[in-house]
């Protein structure tokens, strides 16, 4: 039975001008270029239109289904097209390697092992390329099976949806370390010179333009095109931000070559991009990705050129006392012979992200970790795991510099557009320890802009990076990892202040704001902000610790004090419900206005109450019971003033057990049960 094809790709057939001979020809000419070019949803606007026209065209049919695997709204149509194709064309052993792609992109892995196993039965001399491509999607598969059966649900992914997505791409995202700014790539009907080309459904047709953000309150600007400075008639996407948002690194394909270019802000304006200087850029070869360390001494990039791995490859390069980059090297120990592309040094310094086609990719790019030792040398690279990683492209990882917040672009079912930006809150993310120390710097109570020298003391007072405050709004931001340091503050006209801290034994992310306070008048030096040492001590009271303290957590390994953060579950005891009942007895009330203080304490936080209960009674008459009882809950602490957008009721019936129901022969187990009728609250977001 043919499907009954609806969606907006269908839709569209009813409005165009029946098809002849002649102009049949002519769409199917425009339908293989845009598949050539990648442009998928265009073919499959097209294919349809032709297989509507001819339904007993088989190559319609196929190249129609094979379109339908990278629509998300029409992935799970390509199964039963390109079935039907195999059906009435068995001797086409092609069909099998599209259906093993349609199979794995909708998470059927077996199928597609199948498939592709049947392709390659069959397959001959002129199949290669597709012979290579199965062999490494069938291990896809296996790594699938193994890493989805360990789906690390405290990692909450999310569409960001609006303002940022739309219906065309977005993607390559890059943050500062405050999390304060978002650059990212755009690629649609906004696009600079779009209005030259004819409208697309699809973001092919459009060049890359850079595109930017503000968080105000917590949500994200509405973004506009960073300006004519940076986007011009190519394509210009974002790849690399610096910790402070200052120093913006773009790719630019400019005349045929494609390459890598830095732009700086001054005051609130983008400097013309200028190609990287030494020996990043390579001729005849593809740079495009690239991520600077928190001290600006070292570029890590993605490269194809000639002596790699694979195709692509990642790469560091240091930067050199005349601002070039140079000792450029491959680093093995992440490089596969497969792509490797869009690392991200965290502003930790050892903690490196990347995306991968290898090691145990489920499919396409996957993201991963990796953390430099103390000898250089890069771990064992981790797949960080579903959600996070899917069987579609997941690249362009940024974290920030807290940890608990990061984002990434991917496509797949849960994309409104082509290619979308994703957020993850994370739970199980190694979080960083780090100092981010962040401020202005004024003169004579003005913001200026300034050279800022950071040197660490150990061993050898080396100066570990040179940073400026912004000459517009003072403002500057640095990632210090443990260790000690001091920090000269340098204007134009030769005043000076300094100041020390000693982050030696810092055990967890801080932040400390300092603004530095420089005056013509000597004696208003006074009026300058605390040291730097005294706001780590007062920010460390804040949490109710002292530096001795935090300091002995290593000691006291028994004492193990955690943050609220996403991802930690909490079972709340003597929670009691009338038999049979959502209705909570007296006696629970106690037990939730413990919470409503948590609540009231941790502000920024939202949470799922769950209710379980034990086997006894159907699967469903339990679910709703369960659901029921965790709205019960909700309802009293919206009572309590908890904003109920804070709030999720979810009942899990008794899917969720602790404990067994009955022992080993069948007899009832009283004390499971009970363990088994819990309500739990769980952090959903921390912001």
């Amino acid at each position: 039975m043919l499907l009954a094809l609806t969606g907006n790709a269908f839709a569209q057939v009813q409005d165009e001008e029946p098809l002849n001979k002649k102009s049949a020809k002519e769409l199917l000419e425009k339908a293989e270029l845009n598949f050539e070019d990648g442009n998928y949803l265009e073919a499959l606007d097209k294919f349809t239109r032709l297989y509507n026209y001819k339904k007993d065209d088989l190559y319609y049919k196929l190249m129609m289904g094979i379109c339908m695997t990278y629509d998300p709204e029409k992935k799970k149509d390509a199964i039963e097209i390109l079935e039907q194709v195999k059906i009435t064309n068995p001797e086409y052993s092609l069909v099998n390697f599209y259906l093993g792609k349609a199979y794995a992109v909708n998470y059927e892995f077996d199928k597609a092992v199948d498939n592709f196993n049947m392709f390659l039965a069959s397959a001959t001399v002129d199949d290669d390329s597709q012979k290579s491509i199965a062999n490494q999607m069938i291990q896809n598969c296996q790594n699938a099976k193994e890493i989805l059966a360990d789906t690390v649900k405290q990692n909450i992914v999310e569409n960001i949806k609006y303002p940022i997505n739309s219906q065309y791409s977005e993607y390559t995202p890059v943050i500062s370390a405050d999390e304060s700014v978002m650059i990212f790539t755009y690629r649609g009907i906004n696009s600079k010179g779009a209005d030259k080309v004819e409208q697309s459904m699809g973001s092919e047709a459009y060049m890359e333009d850079v595109f930017i953000s503000y968080k105000e309150n917590g949500e994200w600007t509405v973004p506009v095109s960073i300006g004519d400075n940076i986007n011009g008639d190519e394509h210009d996407a974002p790849i690399g931000l610096s910790v402070d948002g200052q120093t913006l690194f773009i790719y630019k394909t400019d005349g045929g070559k494609n390459d890598i270019y830095v732009s700086h802000l001054i005051g609130k304006e983008w400097t013309q991009p200028t190609r990287l200087k030494g020996d990043v850029n390579k001729k005849d070869s593809w740079e495009g990705s690239c991520s600077l360390s928190a001290n600006g001494k070292t570029l890590y990039f993605s490269s194809d050129r000639e002596g790699g791995k694979g195709g692509r490859d990642i790469y560091k390069a240091d930067l050199m006392e005349d601002g070039s980059w140079g000792n450029v090297q491959n680093i093995s120990e992440l490089n596969t012979v497969y792509n490797e592309d869009a690392p991200f040094i965290h502003p930790d310094g050892i903690t490196l992200y990347f995306s991968s086609e290898g090691h145990t990719s489920i499919g396409n790019y996957d993201i991963f970790s990796s953390v430099l030792d103390a000898n250089g040398v890069f771990s064992e690279p981790k797949n960080l795991g579903y959600p996070i990683n899917t069987v579609d492209d997941n690249r362009y990882f940024v974290l920030a510099a807290d940890g608990n917040t990061g984002y990434y672009s991917g496509g797949g079912e849960n994309s409104i557009g082509e290619q979308d930006i994703f957020k993850i809150i994370t739970g199980k993310i190694d979080k960083p320890v780090l100092a981010l120390l962040l401020g202005k710097v004024y003169y004579n109570d003005v913001e200026t802009g300034s050279n800022m020298n950071l040197y660490n003391k150990t061993p050898d007072f080396e100066l570990e990076g040179t940073f400026k405050s912004n000459v517009e709004t003072g403002k500057y931001v640095m990632a210090l990892k443990p260790g000690s340091y001091e920090i000269e503050v340098e204007l134009d006209n030769g005043q000076t202040v300094k100041d020390s801290i000693n982050l030696e034994e810092i055990t967890e992310y801080v932040v400390l704001k300092k603004d530095f306070r420089i005056y013509s008048d000597s004696n208003l030096l006074a009026n300058n902000d605390p040291s730097l040492q005294a706001l780590l001590n007062e920010e460390l009271k804040k949490e109710g610790k002292t530096i001795d303290t935090l300091f002995a957590a290593n000691v006291k390994e028994d004492i193990e004090l955690k943050e609220m953060n996403a991802g930690r579950s909490f079972e709340l005891k003597n929670i009691l419900y009338d038999y049979d009942r959502a209705t909570l007895r007296p006696e629970s009330k106690t037990e939730l206005d413990r919470l409503v203080v948590i609540l009231n304490e941790h502000a920024a936080i939202k949470v799922e109450i769950s209710s379980h209960t034990d086997s006894k009674g159907t699967d469903a008459y339990n679910q709703k019971l369960s659901q029921r009882r965790a709205q019960s809950v909700v309802d009293y602490l919206i009572k309590k003033g908890i904003d109920k957008s804070r709030l999720v009721p979810t009942g899990y019936g008794e899917s969720k057990p602790v404990a067994p129901n009955t022992n080993e022969d069948g007899s009832d187990n009283p004390e499971g049960r009970q363990l088994n009728r819990r309500t739990e609250f769980k952090v959903l977001e921390s912001k």
